[in-house]
Parts: structure tokens; sequence; C-alpha cells
């Protein structure tokens, strides 16, 4: 139990030094780490080609492949983007440029991060294969949420799904060409098909944010959250 123990706190002791030095994000001294290793699939990609910021930023970012819910410090939180890293130490480089656009099982811990644009660094110390999220996952998911879809795939990971939903009047649609990165168009229609409010040109998301606002699309039009609610978060998109 205490060989365990002691092995527990290297790997924190290491990790909290793996982002300080290799990541240059700034850390306050009450990092919230999860308690646990995660594996999850998703995308590695350069945090400056998805976003222009100023200020520390990490030079990757990491796209999940679906919606999951996370324990970080005491704290459970839907992640839809992580700033990424690495635990050099364990994983044997602290250069993550040949996963960049690479859909792999990333194996690590999750720290809660004050670095722009995210909220949250995935740690990586290992990497596995695993298979590419498909059109169908991401059809059933939209279907489970109230949405009627029109799927379009190309048959090389490129898709396309098109959704209508209360009595036609909740519009929301993916496009991905691989990967776990694509882009949507949300909108609240009249019942005449023009448009009431939304984004008005396409967001550049992760298969996880996707999901994420078609739910929140689906709970608008169930009811569940008021027209300010929603319209506040297409605008954070």
């Amino acid at each position: 139990m205490k060989s365990v123990l002691k092995r527990a706190m290297t790997v924190i002791l290491s990790l909290a030094l793996g982002l300080t030095v290799f990541l240059g994000l700034p850390l306050s001294g009450k990092v919230a780490y999860a308690a646990n290793e995660v594996t999850i699939i998703g995308t590695v990609q350069n945090t400056r080609s998805y976003y222009n910021v100023d200020g520390p930023v990490s030079a990757y970012c990491f796209f999940p492949s679906t919606l999951t819910t996370y324990t970080v410090g005491k704290k459970q939180v839907e992640i839809t983007e992580f700033s990424a890293g690495v635990n050099p130490d364990v994983l044997g480089t602290n250069d993550l440029s040949s996963y960049v656009g690479v859909t792999k099982a990333y194996t690590g811990v999750i720290a809660a991060s004050s670095s722009a644009p995210f909220n949250y660094t995935f740690v990586i110390s290992s990497v596995a294969d695993a298979p590419i999220p498909t059109m169908n996952e991401m059809d059933t998911y939209l279907k489970g949420l109230g949405f009627g879809t029109t799927p379009s795939d190309s048959g090389n990971g490129e898709y396309y799904i098109g959704c209508l939903g209360w009595n036609n009047t909740v519009a929301f649609s993916y496009h991905t060409t691989g990967s776990c990165v694509g882009e949507i168009t949300a909108y609240i229609l009249h019942e005449d098909f023009s448009p009431d409010f939304g984004i008005d040109t396409f967001r550049i998301v992760s298969n996880a944010k996707a999901m994420q606002a078609a739910k929140k699309m689906a709970q608008y039009g169930n009811g569940e959250i008021t027209r300010d609610q929603l319209s506040k978060y297409l605008n954070s998109l």
C-alpha cells in the first residue's frame, strides 16, 4: 500500500512539473487533478489553428470524440475541449506534433488550468489505437435527443448530418471531414422556416461540443431552457 501511495505522489509531482516546465501554463497553487487516469478517444490539434488568442496558451488542444462528464477535484464537469500536454517522463517526449489531427485513445489525468481559452488541461501519458468515431454514433446521439436527421456519409470519414425537430422550428447540422473536429450550424426557426435566432455562420468545434450544442438546442425545444439562455450559449461558441 505504501508503494502505491509513493508512486501516486511521484506521478502527481511529475505531472505538476511537466505542466509548469513543458507547457508554460500559469497554474495556480490550488491545481485540482482528477483522482485517476482516464482514457479519452479524441484528436490533438494545434491551438492557434483554431483560436485567435492573446496571452499564454498551450501549444496544443485536445478535442474529445464524445460528450462526457468528468470528475475533477470535487466537481462534475462536462469538458468539450482541453489544453493538451504530456508527462514527458512517462510518454518519453514533450512534443505532440506527430499526433496533431490523429484520432487515438489517449490516457492521462485532467488538471484545472487558468490558461485561456481552456479551463482544463489533459496531461497525456500514453497513446493507443482506437476506432475513429462514425456517422452512426453521432446520428444515434442526435436522434436520441429528439431530432429527425438526414445523414450523408461520403465513405472516407467525411459526413454531414442535418437535423430538424420540434415542428421544424429547431435546426442543427454537423459536418466533419474526419477525426473529432467539425462544423456546426444552429438555428431556431419560425414555422415558415425563416430564421429567428442562432449562429449566423459555421463554427469549428469538437465532436463533444457539437453534441453539447445539439443538447442545448433540444433543451430549448423541450422548454427546459429559455431563449436568453440558449442565445447566450450560442453566442459563446
